[in-house]
């Protein structure tokens, strides 16, 4: 178990990174005040700073992720790679939503009636898998 943590924890900790990294990467190209919620039709319904913009995600990943290993820690699945799997998705998931609003920032076209369906499908593949694992192996 403790070898499926640690690589769940740089897989993490390299996604978080990356995410950060991005906001600085763009930081010069991205305007004053960024946009970072957008309604379904893809209007931008919430503006920041660019310094909160850029942080905002990788910080509210930082947290998600002590959240879920608190609550693994004190709620541990039957099987041990459900926590790793879940971790990871939920901070790749993070990290591709943090991806598109730097990119609508940037000015490219971001489609959202697929991010809507793909968050939808994530949903599905996390609980489902969850689901799955439990009742495989529970």
């Amino acid at each position: 178990m403790t070898r499926r943590r640690d690589r769940a924890d740089i897989a993490n900790g390299a996604i978080i990174a990356l995410t950060a990294l991005a906001g600085v990467a763009v930081w010069s190209r991205l305007p004053a005040e960024v946009a970072i919620h957008f309604s379904a039709s893809g209007t931008p319904d919430n503006y920041v700073s660019k310094p909160v913009g850029v942080v905002l995600m990788p910080a509210l990943m930082l947290a998600t992720l002590i959240v879920l290993n608190l609550a693994f820690r004190y709620d541990p699945p039957d099987v041990p790679r459900v926590a790793a799997t879940i971790t990871v998705a939920t901070m790749a998931y993070m990290s591709a939503i943090h991806g598109l609003v730097l990119a609508w920032n940037l000015g490219y076209p971001v489609p959202f009636d697929r991010v809507l369906v793909g968050s939808l499908v994530w949903a599905a593949f996390v609980v489902g898998y969850a689901v799955k694992m439990k009742y495989a192996h529970g």
